[in-house]
């Protein structure tokens, strides 16, 4: 452990922090900046034009930060936020952080959804409600439900709708997987299901597996349930000629929730290449 500094400058506390998260980071600067810049409230050019020093408080503040951060910790829950689809979103160990990757799920759905007059729109598993508030945000005309089993994950979402300034979009806790609307009412339902298989759970690194909800990672059983359960239930929800758009994994994974849906007789199916150039988003017509 390198030294703390003894004295307030912005500069001086950036070298220190990039050299205790060098013990777990390769990108260690890049994080360095991001976290003093979200202690100061301020962006990351702006670190090095501050001409004020830090108070003893955010010394100590950030010192804890830090350690946490060193401990394992993710730096989007030690700041309380992240960024989304360029928006702010506020986030706890109630709700799986947003990835970058399920950006390429919003773009799918507002491709498939902009063009339709009022599109009725639900997203399960809603979690921070990133998709949801980006979505209806992105597609003002849209109605937008977010559902969740989780009471805090709602809690989260409601603030993230508030922060904001999205008004189209409400939340309701509920199980998707006991739950039928009284009729089929939607036009495109969005999900990023728990799709973890309970076996693989173990190789998750532990910033994951010890910090992230299990509740959103996993249905602890083969990571399929949730889309065997739309395939079985999709007319129930949504409307004929609506779209189901969703996140699968990795490797064999996207096969196998196609086949979920093969053998359920549809055959509008598409998948859809991430920003890593994996087809992770998988969407279906239903007719």
């Amino acid at each position: 452990m390198t030294s703390v500094p003894q004295d307030g400058q912005i500069n001086t506390w950036l070298k220190w922090s990039a050299a205790e998260l060098s013990l777990i980071l390769e990108d260690n600067t890049q994080e360095a900046e991001w976290l003093l810049s979200s202690l100061l409230n301020c962006t990351k050019s702006e670190l090095y034009i501050q001409k004020n020093e830090l108070t003893k408080q955010q010394s100590k503040l950030f010192q804890h930060w830090i350690s946490s951060r060193v401990k394992g910790l993710p730096a989007q829950y030690i700041t309380g936020w992240t960024e989304f689809y360029g928006r702010r979103f506020n986030v706890n160990t109630s709700v799986l952080i947003p990835r970058p990757e399920t950006e390429r799920l919003v773009d799918v759905a507002i491709h498939s959804l902009q063009e339709l007059d009022n599109p009725q729109i639900v997203d399960i598993g809603t979690g921070s409600g990133c998709i949801a508030i980006s979505v209806a945000a992105e597609i003002s005309n849209a109605t937008v439900l977010g559902l969740d089993i989780s009471e805090d994950a709602l809690a989260i979402a409601e603030e993230n709708a508030s922060i904001n300034n999205v008004d189209n979009v409400k939340f309701l806790q509920t199980d998707f997987l006991r739950f039928n609307p009284p009729e089929p009412i939607y036009d495109g339902l969005l999900m990023n299901p728990p799709y973890i298989p309970e076996k693989e759970m173990s190789t998750l690194t532990t910033e994951i597996r010890d910090n992230e909800p299990h509740l959103a990672l996993t249905d602890n059983k083969d990571g399929l349930l949730f889309y065997q359960h739309l395939s079985e239930s999709a007319n129930k929800w949504v409307r004929p000629g609506s779209w189901l758009i969703m996140e699968a994994g990795l490797g064999n994974h996207p096969q196998k929730v196609k086949e979920c849906f093969d053998r359920k007789g549809f055959e509008h199916l598409e998948f859809i290449a991430d920003f890593n150039s994996d087809e992770r988003i998988f969407k279906v017509q239903v007719l």
